[in-house]
């Protein structure tokens, strides 16, 4: 069991160890249940070997699992680990560490793929070759059912809690690649729309400023023509860095091409964004880059007016960006809504 990223889900989760005894609680397991368990599994003088035969003959009988269980090999592995989960199961000790195993098991789950609906009919056979074993060993062999019943329904409870929040995270977590620049770590334009149309709606609804930047780095070729393109790539890392140190952090930074980026200001007047944006530009300028020494960039800044389209709006600030280098660069210039 990888036990910190176990440890990791519990938090994430808030499932303590106290909340854990709260689960068991709430299903009903008690001391006497717990002994019952652990009668019988000290009953059992050895596990048959083929406890959980019946169960993969069923599962392999459908085309998409047989295409997951490959070679026999898979099939055996998977078997000798449920043999060990079925001591773990009736254990008997049923404490922190059999929590954060459980949580485990949801995680794995996730990350090999193993659909609920196979883990759920897994335990459905379970019961049935349980079953079969209570009547040989147990003594009272409904009490010992019942009992047995409790303990997977705490067992599916926390395992699913896990695969499901895992599941969640996997997505956010691809989301977020989806939408992230590789490079320097900030929005790519994939991120742009969503960015626009939220900030502009709001700003419209609420008939509060917003402010874009468009901020290009002077003579980039040259910075990779000369050093090459890993410093070129440094020069961008080191440019997102002084930006989001110049902006708020209700801004927005986006990468929108190569060497070109697009600063949204929420709640912010054209002269405020001048402000910030000349600001900016001059502390690139005296800034000494790693990989290429001084460079500088040329930003131009468009105010939202209300009702026009995020294109036409995105256009001001372009053609003010052309006209900050058309002036001779390393400067800054805007054009009021």
């Amino acid at each position: 069991m990888d036990r910190h990223t176990a440890k990791r889900i519990a938090e994430d989760l808030n499932i303590t160890a106290d909340d854990f005894e709260r689960r068991k609680a709430f299903l009903d397991i008690g001391p006497e249940d717990i002994r019952r368990i652990k009668a019988f599994r000290e009953a059992i003088p050895e596990l048959p070997v083929d406890l959980f035969d019946s169960f993969y003959q069923h599962l392999l009988s459908f085309d998409d699992v047989r295409a997951y269980f490959k070679d026999k090999e898979t099939v055996q592995r998977l078997k000798d680990k449920q043999m060990a989960y079925f001591d773990q199961l009736f254990s008997g000790e049923y404490n922190e560490e059999y929590m954060l195993s459980r949580l485990h098991v949801g995680y794995v789950h996730v990350t090999l793929n193993i659909v609920p609906l196979w883990y759920i009919g897994a335990f459905n056979n379970y019961l049935q070759e349980i079953k079969k074993l209570v009547d040989v060993y147990a003594e009272d062999k409904s009490a010992t059912c019942q009992s047995i019943t409790k303990m997977i329904m705490l067992e599916i409870v926390i395992t699913m809690e896990s695969y499901h929040y895992t599941k969640y995270k996997l997505q956010e977590e691809l989301k977020q690649i989806a939408i992230t620049d590789d490079l320097t770590g900030v929005f790519n334009r994939r991120k742009l729309e969503e960015v626009m149309c939220y900030e502009m709606d709001s700003a419209h609804r609420k008939k509060h400023a917003l402010s874009i930047l468009m901020l290009d780095i002077d003579h980039f070729k040259q910075v990779n023509d000369t050093y090459g393109h890993q410093a070129g790539d440094a020069v961008l890392i080191e440019t997102v860095r002084l930006i989001r140190y110049c902006l708020r952090d209700s801004d927005y930074v986006i990468r929108y091409g190569g060497e070109e980026f697009l600063a949204c200001l929420p709640k912010t007047p054209v002269r405020t964004a001048f402000e910030i944006a000349d600001r900016l530009c001059r502390r690139i300028a005296e800034h000494t880059f790693s990989t290429a020494g001084r460079i500088t960039v040329s930003i131009g800044i468009a105010e939202y007016a209300y009702g026009e389209s995020r294109e036409t709006y995105i256009r001001r600030a372009d053609k003010q960006l052309y006209a900050a280098k058309q002036s001779g660069r390393n400067r800054v210039c805007f054009e009021e809504a």
